[in-house]
């Protein structure tokens, strides 16, 4: 991941489309509002492996991050594990930053 990933990260929670937290991003993601769903590296294996049947049953892209979630909170001002991106071309953008 690159800065450009992250400020992008960041602008995504300033426009007020990032969900976090297990309960809120489930029901955006069972609302079809998410386009793409991202974890902290020190989730717990538990919310891990509901995170990735999510992202498999709804058929939603999911991006594990390299940063914890103290370090995603020096980004996004949150401690949180679990981020759902709720606009497609921020979420387009993620994912291309990422791929770089």
């Amino acid at each position: 991941m690159n800065d450009r990933f992250y400020s992008t990260l960041g602008l995504s929670m300033r426009a007020g489309k990032l969900s976090f937290g297990y309960d809120t991003v489930k029901a955006a993601v069972q609302e079809g509002k998410v386009f793409l769903l991202l974890t902290a590296s020190d989730l717990s294996e538990k919310s891990g492996k509901e995170v990735r049947y999510l992202s498999e049953h709804y058929e939603i892209p999911l991006l594990p991050l390299p940063k914890t979630q103290a370090e995603l909170r020096g980004i996004i001002g949150k401690l949180t594990g679990i981020l759902a991106v709720t606009d497609k071309g921020l979420a387009q953008s993620l994912l291309k930053a990422a791929e770089a």
